[in-house]
């Protein structure tokens, strides 16, 4: 079904294509002194021992602190290390394991690295939970401190670096000061004795599509651990969903914000490369065989994503952005800006709570003024009250940031029908809840906002708590 504020209900249905990039791996069982585990190799992936000996890196193989790990034109790596923590190594990467100490004792436990070329993103472990001083990424133009647990950090072709934080904060510092950045917020930094300036560019961290080369380092192996010459692998099968919703939206021609949700009700639609690093695209087919497209414009970089989970997961939630495109309705194209998703499966209404309240806090989104441009958004939450039989109501309350400056809203209604989220008056907003009693919430907003003009966005959230409704 597709929403649109103001227009009726259209039926339609959602099928989903998804291009799976990021593979589970089982965890490897490692030696005593290990620093981690290589979990997933594809490409040209060396490893440059304490020792001075090069070798390819094979799945599975232990890594020690002192090592660095090289990848080729077409290499990416997936470490895992003692602690929990997870290294993600893109292209053209050099990444040494400077020191690195797990030892169950702050005091003791070291988490240095450094990233010398290249790109990677990292999740933190339980060496930096134990003592956020000791973990520390080095780069040739800054050190970045963790107060969180999930960044990005790139270098881009002028050689500067772009560093975005993805799940709660970091600190990003050279010899000119530091700066502090929450979920979403990005700096670049340009050399060792300029301060980090904030950007609206996220770090330039790319996902190439997981081709093999013939020579398959890792992923199979001979006996004494040396890559197996193979056949190169097909492509990856895509993975095809027909019960996810989207909500989209984006400013249209007439500079109106428009905020639409398609639904798996009887008709098709398709999102293609969502987990590539692509942005969306994708179509749906109502029941008079109308199809809606949704296009990005070729070659856009300009853009943001995140996931909860994976598609396959009952509670997975994508979201992100793209700056410019085309909606396409039965062959005639309109340009559209701005746009802005959430994707996910909704909560089946056998699964929605009744007669409970739940508390909502931001995981992750997306923002753009009107009138101040790109920013972040970087607070919010709902409170909802489901009554029973998939009805409810509730609250929401964003805080968003431009050059800066926060701006807030708060109180904005919200309608609970099933699982789907809607507001009646003064902002467009749709999106739905997911998982297991409604165990998260994922909507697409337009709203005014003192000072800030006219802001646009994505919204994700994860339940915090879920009792009685208050007498």
């Amino acid at each position: 079904m597709k929403t649109r504020r103001s227009l009726p209900l259209k039926r339609t249905a959602l099928s989903v294509v998804v291009a799976a990039a990021f593979p589970l791996f089982p965890a490897h069982t490692l030696a005593a002194g290990s620093a981690g585990v290589a979990q997933f190799i594809a490409g040209d992936v060396n490893v440059l021992r304490a020792n001075g000996k090069t070798e390819p890196l094979a799945k599975g193989k232990a890594l020690e602190s002192g090592e660095s790990i090289l990848t080729g034109n077409a290499g990416r790596a997936q470490v895992r290390f003692t602690d929990g923590g997870l290294v993600s190594l893109q292209p053209n990467t050099e990444f040494k394991i400077a020191n690195y100490v797990d030892e169950a004792d702050p005091k003791q436990d070291r988490f240095l690295v450094d990233l010398l070329r290249g790109s990677m993103r990292a999740i933190t472990g339980l060496i930096g939970k134990r003592n956020r001083e000791n973990y520390k990424v080095t780069t040739t133009t800054a050190t970045i401190g963790i107060r969180g647990s999930g960044f990005s950090v790139g270098y881009n072709p002028d050689g500067s670096l772009g560093i975005t934080t993805e799940l709660d904060g970091i600190e990003v510092c050279n010899a000119g000061g530091c700066v502090g950045l929450t979920a979403g917020e990005s700096v670049r930094v340009v050399s060792p004795t300029e301060a980090p300036v904030r950007t609206n560019v996220r770090a330039n961290v790319p996902t190439p599509a997981p081709a093999q080369e013939v020579v398959t380092v890792g992923n199979q192996t001979t006996a004494d651990g040396k890559a197996s010459i193979v056949s190169t692998p097909s492509a990856p099968a895509r993975q095809v969903f027909t019960d996810l919703s989207v909500g989209v939206v984006f400013t249209d021609t007439s500079a109106n914000p428009v905020a639409e949700s398609y639904h798996p009700e009887g008709g098709t639609a398709v999102l293609t490369s969502f987990l590539s690093g692509q942005p969306i695209d994708f179509d749906s087919v109502d029941s008079s065989n109308v199809r809606t497209q949704f296009r990005s414009t070729p070659g856009l970089t300009n853009m943001e994503k995140g996931t909860l989970g994976v598609p396959t997961d009952a509670d997975f939630v994508g979201w992100g952005s793209w700056v410019t495109g085309q909606k396409i309705v039965g062959g005639s194209a309109a340009s559209i800006e701005s746009v802005h998703f959430v994707m996910g499966r909704p909560t089946p209404l056998a699964q929605m709570p009744t007669n409970m309240q739940g508390t909502y806090a931001l995981a992750g989104g997306t923002a753009f003024s009107n009138t101040l441009g790109a920013g972040q958004l970087v607070g919010g939450s709902i409170t909802a009250n489901f009554s029973g039989a998939g009805q409810g109501n509730g609250y929401l309350d964003l805080t968003t940031r431009f050059g800066g400056t926060n701006y807030s809203v708060t109180g904005i209604s919200l309608d609970i029908n099933n699982s789907r989220i809607t507001n009646t008056s003064g902002s467009n907003i749709t999106g739905f809840f997911t998982g297991s009693n409604a165990s998260r919430a994922a909507l697409v907003y337009s709203t005014p906002i003192e000072s800030a003009g006219q802001v646009s966005g994505a919204a994700v959230f994860q339940q915090t708590g879920l009792s009685a409704i208050p007498q």
